[in-house]
This record gives C-alpha cells, sequence and structure tokens, in this order.
C-alpha cells in the first residue's frame, strides 16, 4: 500500500468520533473513492459509507472481515456469518430482497452478487444508491474483490490483511496438497444433479485441490447432467451437497454407479453446514473451504 494511503486510512481512523453510539467518520483525503466492480460498472463514494446493505451471505462476510460491520445495516435471510450478522435488520431473502425495507436503511451503498434482480437494480440505480456487485470465481478474484471492497469504504488496510491470511492458508494448503499421491476425478452434485461447469467457483476449487471435475466440459457454467453421463463419466468420488447417500442411491438411473458402493467414494457435506458455506462462498473462508474439501477427498493429506 502506498504511504499516502496509508496516511490516509489512519487520518481516518483517528478522525472517527462517537454519536449517539455510532462511530460516524470525518471527511478524509481517501474520499470521494471510485473503484470499478466484477461487472465492469463504476462505482463512486464520496464519503465514508455510514450505512451498507448487502444482498449476499458472501458479501456480508466480506464486510464484517473487512470490520465494517457496525455500517451493516441490512442483510438477507441468508446471512449467518459471523454470528454478529445476526443482529442485523434482515431486507428478505438472497432472490428476493424487499426493497421497501433495502431502501428504509438509507443505504449510502448496497453490495450484492451477481444473481442480483435486474428489477432491484434498477430501482436502486434510479433511487441514485450506489451499488457495487461481486462475481468471484477464483481465489484470485476473491482476493481482488476483498481489495477493491476495501478500498471504496476505506478500509484498505483491512482488506490487505484479509488476503495476506487467505494467501498464507493456500501455501499451507499447497504444501499438504503435494502429498497427493493419485489425483481422482468427481462429481460434485449441487442438487438434482446440477454440478459446476467450465470456469464456475466450484470448478476452479476443484482444479485448485488437484480434482478432476468430470462436469468441466459441459456446456454451461451450473449444468444439470443425467444419471446416465454421470455413470458413464465414472468418476472415483461422488461429491454431494444436499442429499445423503440413501437419497443418491434411490436417484433413478444411479444405481450402477460404482463409487457409490466403494469406501470413500462418497462424500456428504451439509450445503448448509458451516463447512457447506465455506465451500460455496468467494470470500474470506475461501481458502478454509478448500482445505475440507481436499481433506475429504484425499484423507491422506490431513495425516
Amino acid at each position: 500500500m502506498k504511504k499516502a494511503t496509508l496516511f490516509a486510512a489512519a487520518t481516518a481512523l483517528l478522525g472517527a468520533v462517537w454519536v449517539s453510539g455510532a462511530t460516524v467518520f470525518a471527511e478524509t483525503d481517501a474520499f470521494p473513492v471510485t473503484v470499478m466492480d466484477d461487472f465492469g460498472n463504476e462505482v463512486t463514494l464520496e464519503k465514508a459509507p455510514e450505512s451498507i446493505v448487502s444482498l449476499a451471505p458472501v458479501d456480508t462476510e466480506i464486510l464484517f472481515a473487512l470490520g465494517a460491520g457496525d455500517s451493516v445495516t441490512g442483510r438477507t435471510d441468508y446471512c449467518n456469518y459471523p454470528e454478529e450478522a445476526a443482529d442485523v435488520d434482515s431486507i428478505g431473502t438472497y432472490m428476493e430482497p424487499n426493497m421497501e425495507l433495502i431502501l428504509s436503511k438509507s443505504p449510502d451503498l448496497v453490495v450484492a452478487s451477481g444473481f442480483i434482480d435486474d428489477n432491484i437494480r434498477q430501482q436502486l440505480e434510479e433511487n441514485g444508491t450506489a451499488i457495487f456487485i461481486t462475481n468471484a470465481s477464483d481465489l484470485e478474484s476473491t482476493e481482488k474483490n476483498i481489495e477493491t471492497l476495501g478500498k471504496l469504504i476505506g478500509h484498505d488496510a483491512e482488506a490487505e490483511e484479509v488476503v495476506k491470511n487467505m494467501e498464507d492458508e493456500w501455501t499451507d494448503l499447497s504444501a499438504e496438497l503435494e502429498n497427493v499421491k493419485e489425483e481422482k476425478s468427481a462429481f460434485i452434485d449441487i442438487g438434482s444433479l446440477y454440478s459446476a461447469g467450465p470456469s464456475s467457483f466450484l470448478d476452479n476449487s476443484m482444479q485448485m485441490i488437484k480434482v478432476e471435475n468430470v462436469a468441466a466440459d459441459a456446456d454451461s457454467a451450473w449444468p444439470q447432467l443425467s444419471a446416465e453421463a454421470v455413470v458413464e463419466a465414472n468418476p472415483d468420488v461422488y461429491i454431494s451437497l444436499y442429499s445423503t447417500l440413501e437419497d443418491v442411491q434411490q436417484t433413478a438411473g444411479l444405481s450402477d454407479l460404482a463409487c457409490l458402493n466403494e469406501d470413500g467414494g462418497f462424500i456428504y457435506i451439509d450445503g448448509s453446514s458451516v463447512e457447506g458455506d465455506m465451500i460455496q462462498r468467494p470470500g474470506p473462508r475461501y481458502v478454509e473451504g478448500l482445505k475440507v474439501l481436499a481433506e475429504l477427498v484425499y484423507p491422506e493429506i490431513a495425516e
């Protein structure tokens, strides 16, 4: 980080004053700030945001990791991490947020994922609300989002620390992965045989932990495979995020899938559990999720 940026961040911190229990930041040389989000949109803030609404669980995680939790005034029903997020008012579900509740927070900034509803985005734009959209697909773009959002809200130093920790975790996990003797192939079922296609977040995750994704050649990022296609691919491991082994075995056409009857051939991870969240969210816990997945597929590296 440049000295000027460090000075600006320090000035912002020292310039904070307490008013009615809330932290209000004085104007600093760090603002106005203009950044570009994952969709190529320029986002400008004239001052440090005092009210931020998050429309995605991963964005809530990032904001709290950046030390901006006190500024988060709205989050979705599915924003369950960290625990402090539960104290923030909900503005509805992930896919169907309530516009009236969002605007009631008078947000200086709304942070959303690439799945934001077009109507919601249009209404926010018409209201003049700044919107920052994240759409990370791998570790590099996840770290870039954290750094960019940190810059936008005046938390550059915190962003650098989060990214450094992630890089350190990846260095450690990479060393563990050197102990993989024989790489495996896998089909990851995110529900009803939908899977991770080429260049999707989970596809890139599997590549990073030396797992061949049997859906990597599909024609979309989140394809639904037929049972016949899964059997033909004959993966070494079937990773299920929402269905138990019994449920999968009862799926028409999968009874002949060899790995379902082999020791270690089926891995069930509750998609709504702590581990499931880490695996599916490209945020500060990205590498923790990679580690969970890697050690389930290759238990020998955890020994």
